[in-house]
């Protein structure tokens, strides 16, 4: 097989795959110099929240707080954000169900 057969085979690979995304909704507070908050606005992202934060001015400059966060299945592409599911079971992560026992420090389990 040539290279530019296998370029070819590889480029219609990536042209033709398809991905999902999480969507979080983020409470953004701005701040001046001084520290003072100006305004407070919500935003929808793909990014969480400490990477929206260090993505758009870095720390000090704004604070952004995880309201909610949900996942968009399939074909995401060239698609606005998907609406928020309605029921409770595919929302978000457990770590943020209010439920949930935290454990401390030293009993939490080791992710390989």
């Amino acid at each position: 097989m040539s290279v530019k057969r296998l370029f070819f085979f590889f480029f219609q690979l990536a042209v033709s795959s398809s991905a999902s995304y999480r969507v979080h909704e983020l409470k953004i507070s701005y701040y001046d110099p001084s520290g003072v908050p100006v305004k407070t606005e919500t935003v929808l992202s793909t990014l969480d929240h400490l990477q929206y934060e260090h993505y758009h001015s870095g720390f000090r400059v704004i604070r952004a707080e995880l309201k909610d966060t949900w996942y968009c299945p399939g074909d995401t592409s060239r698609k606005k954000f998907c609406e928020k599911p309605k029921d409770q079971a595919s929302r978000g992560p457990a770590s943020t169900d209010p439920k949930r026992i935290s454990l401390p420090l030293g009993r939490q389990p080791v992710m390989p």
